[in-house]
């Protein structure tokens, strides 16, 4: 499977319209129409941000939208001045977005079991991916890891009724003890499964070897620092089997085959 190809990007201005806490995350939603009715799961938004010596826009992925109401999530974990400003700013602020961004995962064209593999707040857009691969009747199965059960997403969209979830912690503090990957590979039974992941690089670069180990198709979206977002800066490379490619037109979604892992930072075994 390859991802689809990067949507009409649309600078827009988005309004904030919602703010919840989701374990050690904020949950951030906006009244951005244009960008929701064009936006697929893997796809990310490159948003202003006012603190004070920032001059880069911040990238996040989008975790969730309501079509009929125009409005998206954004999943945001507090690592430096720009993240906290965001999640400080009251509803009904007003910022500058640009999005769809970025190449999004593909979905199955035939009838299939989708294995999805996510580390941290990464499982969010996995848990929009999920619903929709619910929606069209595919069997669906999420692995949600982090070192603590304070670091873990809490999923609360996926259906749980035709879906199932299995959480890993690091320390043992929920579900199975030990990480992420030590589970995977007792699920990827049947030829009709699938693979995608979203999470830290390392996770990512193992999920690629235990997915390509037992002959399944995995796709990925790939972490890497994003200055522009629209393939100037070329900061977010990532090597691959044809040389060098940028995360933020490129991917962020890629099929893993196509990664060079031992050149990864992170990456190698």
């Amino acid at each position: 499977m390859t991802a689809t190809a990067t949507a009409t990007v649309r600078s827009t201005t988005a309004t904030l319209v919602g703010r919840r806490r989701a374990a050690a995350y904020h949950v951030c939603s906006f009244s951005a129409p244009d960008i929701v009715a064009a936006a697929t799961p893997g796809q990310f938004v490159s948003v202003s941000v006012g603190a004070p010596g920032t001059l880069l826009r911040r990238p996040f992925a989008v975790a969730g939208v309501d079509v009929a109401a125009g409005i998206l999530d954004l999943v945001i974990a507090v690592v430096g001045e720009g993240t906290a400003w965001l999640v400080g700013q009251p509803v009904s602020t007003v910022l500058a977005m640009t999005g769809p961004l970025g190449r999004g995962f593909v979905m199955p064209v035939t009838s299939a079991r989708c294995v999805l593999v996510g580390g941290g707040y990464g499982v969010a857009a996995l848990e929009w991916l999920g619903q929709l691969l619910v929606s069209r009747g595919h069997v669906v199965e999420l692995l949600s890891g982090a070192a603590t059960v304070r670091a873990l997403y809490p999923v609360s969209r996926l259906d749980t009724g035709t879906a199932s979830v299995i959480e890993t912690t690091e320390d043992g503090s929920r579900g199975h003890a030990g990480l992420v990957t030590d589970v995977l590979d007792e699920r990827l039974t049947g030829d009709d499964t699938a693979v995608f992941a979203c999470g830290p690089m390392p996770m990512l670069a193992a999920v690629a070897r235990i997915a390509a180990g037992r002959g399944r198709p995995c796709q990925v979206a790939v972490e890497e620092h994003m200055g522009c977002s629209v393939g100037v800066c070329m900061t977010c490379v990532v090597p691959t089997t044809d040389g060098y490619t940028r995360a933020c037109i490129d991917g962020p979604v890629m099929d893993a085959s196509r990664i060079a892992w031992d050149h990864v930072r992170g990456g190698s075994s």
